[in-house]
């Protein structure tokens, strides 16, 4: 097994503590830890004086509950996976979506048998998401076992998530007609018109995804089996389904794991046979593939397709713990997140889901610590929960009107070693540094400096000096 896919596999698993645990119960949501602002990850050049230095605005409280009618042009680029894990310090964070844990929309877990639906368990997820105005990006996994043993009998049952999913297989519904009447249940269920709705639904469902990482087929990561053009069959089904319930929700690629190999021949196997019409938005995954998240690459792929027109979301965001000798500090970890975020929504991405808002208390020698999550096991609030609660804060409201200038921009292998972008957000400026040297010309006199842990200060532009620490500058004479 491949690094990549020791440490994929390690991802998976981490979230089967999580899996198992939402299966029972609902995971409790610890009291909210006041917690003093962290020292800046780099000590900055300038020293002003303490009059200058401008406290960051408190923390949002959670998200009222949206009335019915709730709109589908939701603000904000930044979610978990999942959000469940601490839907509270997710909203303080910034996050206002939710990718729950994949098996939760998984048609034989609501259809346990022909005709008999049981849509308690996510009626139970929804409504704790919605006390925190999350809006929920739901995985349909279209299998279920009473269908499967109808024609999959060449299969072999598996596991499905490193360990921890059901026995089964997962070819393509057998029964095509019975499964896109499940899909249209599941949406109508959830889709917030007033008609057949979940009792108290508030915030409804509009995205729908069609499974996870289908490319992943062989153990111990099997998420379906079969060949491209099965998944587009049933890709075609869902999406015809899914916007005849519902005609404003969106349904979502299933999320390409990477740019390795495997996954563009079975992605362009897809595309190929026109597959591309029946999602609308694209999906990336980047579990330790770099600060970049395969942007680019993902991007080129699309546009080699004709799909460059297509919104970019990336549904899983993580970062490796090691890079051969080196081990990050949470400090590092922060400067790398915002990096990551920043040069992110420039280049258009629309959406950030990031992996740990929290770790599970059973990590199974997963290749994560606490230093990767935004809250640590102790409940305090890390650095990366500060730098994920600025960007949020200063780039959440930036919107397809606005606009992103890329100025200055330098990608390494791993690492987006230089970065300066100008965002047009609601009518203010708002410029976003790192690397070396100085500020760019355009921004001269008093200027605004906020650094990844909130804090602001105001200074003169000329005695600004970039570092790998990301600052964002506004200009104020």
């Amino acid at each position: 097994m491949g690094n990549y896919m020791r440490f994929r596999l390690g991802a998976i698993i981490a979230l089967i503590g999580l899996i198992l645990g939402a299966c029972t119960s609902s995971p409790s949501v610890p009291p909210p830890v006041s917690q003093p602002l962290p020292a800046p990850a780099s000590p900055p050049a300038m020293t002003p004086p303490a009059s200058s230095i401008v406290k960051p605005s408190p923390s949002p409280s959670p998200m009222a509950v949206p009335a019915p009618g709730f709109s589908l042009t939701l603000r904000g680029h930044f979610g978990f996976m999942p959000a469940s894990w601490d839907f509270e310090a997710a909203r303080l964070a910034g996050g206002t979506y939710d990718r729950p844990y994949f098996e939760l929309f998984e048609w034989g877990r609501i259809e346990h048998l022909p005709g008999q639906y049981d849509f308690s368990e996510t009626d139970k997820y929804v409504r704790r998401a919605q006390e925190y105005g999350m809006h929920i990006l739901a995985n349909i996994q279209p299998f279920a076992s009473w269908d499967q043993t109808k024609c999959h009998s060449d299969l072999t049952a598996t596991t499905g998530l490193g360990g921890g999913g059901p026995t089964m297989t997962r070819g393509k519904p057998c029964n095509m007609e019975r499964y896109r009447t499940f899909v249209m249940r599941l949406v109508e269920r959830y889709d917030g018109d007033g008609v057949d709705d979940m009792p108290g639904l508030r915030v409804p469902i509009k995205h729908w995804e069609m499974m996870n990482e289908p490319e992943f087929q062989t153990p111990p990561l099997v998420f379906f089996q079969g060949s491209s053009a099965d998944y587009l069959e049933t890709l075609k089904v869902t999406w015809e389904a899914v916007k005849k319930a519902d005609t404003e929700a969106v349904v979502v690629q299933g999320g390409m794991a990477g740019m390795m190999e495997e996954c563009v021949r079975f992605w362009q196997g897809v595309f190929d046979l026109g597959g591309g019409e029946y999602f609308d938005i694209a999906n990336m995954h980047s579990i330790g593939h770099g600060e970049h998240l395969n942007i680019p690459a993902f991007k080129q792929f699309l546009s080699r397709n004709r799909l460059q027109d297509k919104p970019v979301w990336v549904t899983e965001v993580q970062f490796q713990q090691a890079r051969e000798t080196q081990v990050f500090s949470a400090e590092e970890f922060a400067r790398i997140l915002t990096r990551s975020y920043i040069f992110a929504l420039a280049n258009d991405v629309d959406k950030l889901f990031y992996v740990n808002i929290r770790l599970p208390p059973v990590r199974h020698g997963v290749p994560f610590d606490e230093r990767s999550a935004l809250i640590r096991d102790n409940g305090e609030k890390a650095p990366l929960f500060y730098a994920h609660q600025t960007v949020a804060r200063l780039l959440g409201d930036f919107e397809a009107g606005d606009r992103a200038v890329i100025l200055h921009e330098k990608v390494g292998p791993w690492h987006i070693e230089e970065g300066q972008y100008r965002f047009s957000v609601k009518g203010r400026t708002v410029y976003a540094l790192f690397g070396s040297g100085v500020l760019p010309s355009e921004l001269n006199g008093k200027v605004r400096v906020t650094d990844i842990s909130g804090l602001s200060r105001i200074v003169e532009a000329s005695s600004v000096r970039l570092t790998d620490s990301p600052i964002f500058v506004e200009q104020l004479s």
